[in-house]
């Protein structure tokens, strides 16, 4: 196999795109999140680089934690992959994994890698959507219009269902 040139916002888009696939398929949870957050750390260092807006949990998520707690948070949004990814010190240990941060990281990771990229995924649009949809306290569900109820409706029927209907339909609008 020959090898491959890919720029780190590549990777990226390629993480992203394969952990929402699995997202929506009802994929590993543990390998979904691993792919997440690899691609949640690249994204966040090259905005960081290019002066882009911080990111959620880098950014003003971060500013209203009390400074002397700033490391315990990061700490815990890192626990997960960290330990997913090192047995150096713990190699017995067990973790209770909550795969709702997951959600979290895709929808960060992906709104950043537009605003770097430019680039619009009908997989990373879907999943907005979906997000949107599964959260609508969260979010102005009046700026969505008429697509809002057409989004809930379909996310009543789940994940790989909402995925099946919507990527072809996102992939003709953004095209």
């Amino acid at each position: 196999m020959a090898s491959i040139h890919i720029s780190k916002l590549d990777a990226v888009r390629r993480q992203l795109e394969t952990a929402i696939r699995l997202y929506f398929s009802h994929g590993d949870p543990v390998s979904i999140h691993t792919l997440a957050a690899a691609a949640y750390n690249v994204i966040r260092d090259v905005g960081e680089k290019r002066g882009a807006v911080p990111m959620l949990l880098k950014g003003k998520l971060v500013e209203d934690v009390r400074p002397e707690a700033r490391s315990q948070f990061h700490d815990k949004l890192n626990e997960a992959e960290n330990f997913f990814k090192h047995a150096d010190r713990d190699p017995d240990a067990v973790h209770d994994f909550d795969p709702a941060l997951t959600e979290v990281f895709l929808l960060d990771a992906s709104d950043q890698y537009y605003r770097l990229s430019g680039e619009v995924l009908p997989v990373l649009g879907v999943y907005r959507s979906w997000f949107i949809a599964n959260h609508p306290d969260f979010f102005d569900m009046s700026k969505l219009g008429s697509a809002r109820d057409q989004a809930q409706t379909l996310a009543a029927l789940g994940r790989t269902e909402f995925f099946r209907q919507m990527l072809p339909l996102a992939s003709t609008i953004q095209a």
